[in-house]
């Protein structure tokens, strides 16, 4: 923490997860299907290590979900990567498509659509979304926003 800074005054995370363990493994199980649990251990461990960096303690809930939300994307991404080629009899070679991300975005406006590939897919950083889309960081960051919850909103 810089110095002169105050630090926040954070709840113990133990709070944080008794209080909202439950909802985020419901979120966890909607994007991720039977790796819930294993993608929200994976996101409350990467949670408990920014914990004490953070700046201040406000949108602890929503902070949550954007972990749990980041992993999951991850999660998918690591497992299309491991999916084994497939070579059937006669030699040609077909990779499966089995693309989560692909199919949990299908039904949202290409917009939203747009935004959440190139920040989980193509793993931009929000001044690289940024420079591609001609406007500023802050806007790049609320469009991901915007298009997360439009997301959640499609899956609940």
């Amino acid at each position: 923490m810089p110095q002169g800074r105050r630090a926040p005054d954070l709840p113990p995370f133990w709070t944080l997860v008794e209080a909202h363990g439950g909802e985020l493994l419901k979120h966890a199980a909607r994007l991720v299907g039977s790796d819930a649990e294993d993608v929200l251990q994976e996101a409350l461990l990467r949670a408990l290590r920014s914990y004490p960096r953070l700046e201040h303690a406000d949108h602890l809930r929503a902070w949550l979900y954007r972990i749990t939300t980041t992993t999951a994307f991850d999660h998918g991404r690591r497992a299309a990567r491991e999916i084994p080629t497939a070579v059937p009899p006669d030699g040609a070679v077909y990779q499966p498509e089995v693309d989560g991300f692909e199919a949990l975005i299908a039904g949202l406006p290409e917009g939203p659509r747009s935004v959440l590939k190139m920040r989980f897919v193509d793993d931009l950083s929000y001044g690289d979304m940024a420079r591609r889309l001609d406007c500023s960081e802050v806007a790049a960051r609320q469009r991901v926003s915007s298009a997360v919850r439009k997301l959640r909103g499609e899956l609940t």
